[in-house]
């Protein structure tokens, strides 16, 4: 593995991490309106754009292995 295939491994790894502490369905339902003044439904649409996101900028860059 090279330096390179290290580091995007890295990048792609700490996003994912980074994603699996978003706050669950239930917490989110039970807490959006006093954490983020927003209603459930919207604050479902800004987690699922917020996961799009880090995606995004966890595979920038990184080519398919064929």
């Amino acid at each position: 593995m090279t330096p390179k295939d290290k580091q995007n491994y890295n990048r792609m790894r700490e996003a994912l991490i980074r994603i699996t502490k978003y706050q669950t369905p239930d917490k989110m339902r039970k807490d959006s309106e006093k954490d983020w003044g927003v209603s459930f439904d919207e604050a479902i649409e800004m987690a699922y754009e917020n996961i799009q996101q880090e995606a995004k900028l966890a595979v920038k860059g990184v080519r398919m292995i064929s």
